[in-house]
This record gives structure tokens, sequence and C-alpha cells, in this order.
């Protein structure tokens, strides 16, 4: 990437969880947006929440990937699907 990028103000992404949740997907557990990395109906949900902030004026999108730790997986009952997760998150 060039330097040159962060030369200037950029605007962030907002809240993947909470806006997910209020779009109808639920949760697994404290997962939050890692939910809809784990359950393929909620996919499309998650590509078009990133890109109604890229059509907002989003310069950055941001990952949400606190949850997809193995020890919060586990947490939650779903630590044998890691590997699956770790691939969407990266």
């Amino acid at each position: 990437m060039d330097n040159s990028f962060f030369k200037k103000i950029r605007i962030l992404d907002g809240g993947m969880g909470q806006l997910l949740l209020e779009k109808g997907m639920v949760s697994m557990g404290t997962l939050w947006s890692a939910s809809a990395l784990l359950d393929e109906k909620y996919h499309q949900m998650l590509v078009d929440t990133h890109l109604s902030y890229i059509n907002a004026g989003s310069d950055v999108i941001v990952t949400n990937t606190f949850s997809c730790r193995k020890f919060r997986l586990i947490e939650n009952k779903v630590g044998d699907e890691f590997k699956k997760i770790k691939q969407n998150c990266m």
C-alpha cells in the first residue's frame, strides 16, 4: 500500500455484530459477528453489510475476528469449527 493513503483522514466502517443482529442474524452464544462466518445462511448478509458501509463512504473495512479465537469457539461449544472459521477470517 502506498504510504500516501495515511496522509489524509479515513473513514472506518462501523460495528458489525450489532448491525447483523439488527438485520436478523441469531448469534451463537457470544460469538457475535463470527456467527455469520460459521452459518452459511448469514454469509450474504455479512457481505451486504460490508458493502453498505462502503457505499456509505467508508474507506477502511475492519474484519471482525475477535470472536474467531479458538478459546472463544470452545467456550461456545463450536471448537471443532476452528479451521473452518480461520479460513473465513483470513
